[in-house]
């Protein structure tokens, strides 16, 4: 992926991470004009992290530009719990892959929830480092309460769907530490 590419268009809180990128959501009519780079920076997927998404636009434009268009609903509700677990196979498929493009209404929050999952669950096994928190950070007034209640229930969601935890007690409480942590030494 040609990320300099990417940087030319100043899309807000645009990011490299994990072979891909993160940034605002490119749903937005005010991002029209960014869509032929992500083609020519080589995006290949739009992970769409939206709970709900108001209008058909962002799955359009994926279609009209031919980039793969996934939708990752990022929630703490228990419908969204459930979804997020069933679903993360095709996530953590789709960023080891790499050219994806991740996104929320601002890259921030629910694109924290979904990197540190993928991260904690997945990544940190393969040895990857976690991503950057960009959205959670302490100097810009927010706490990880949000993020723990959400990995704290993806990680009961997950022992349940598969019938045994997805990694001991201790070393889960461990990955959030060094979450909380690098949130809060930014």
């Amino acid at each position: 992926m040609n990320f300099a590419r990417l940087q030319q268009t100043r899309i807000p809180d645009l990011a490299p991470v994990y072979g891909g990128v993160r940034g605002r959501t490119m749903s937005s009519r005010h991002q029209l004009y960014a869509w032929k780079a992500l083609k020519e920076a080589g995006v290949k997927t739009i992970i769409d992290l939206r709970l709900t998404d108001h209008t058909d636009r962002l799955p359009a434009l994926c279609e009209e530009y031919g980039i793969h268009y996934f939708r990752y609903p990022v929630d703490t509700s228990a419908e969204a719990i459930t979804n997020m677990v069933e679903l993360f196979p095709q996530l953590c498929q789709l960023i080891d892959a790499g050219d994806f493009y991740i996104a929320c209404a601002m890259g921030l929050h629910r694109t924290d929830i979904a990197l540190n999952a993928y991260w904690l669950f997945h990544g940190a096994e393969e040895g990857l480092a976690q991503p950057e928190i960009r959205g959670y950070r302490k100097e810009d007034g927010h706490t990880t309460d949000k993020l723990n209640r959400v990995l704290n229930a993806l990680y009961a969601a997950f022992t349940e769907h598969n019938g045994v935890e997805p990694m001991s007690q201790q070393l889960f409480k461990e990955r959030k530490i060094c979450i909380t942590q690098q949130t809060y030494m930014n």
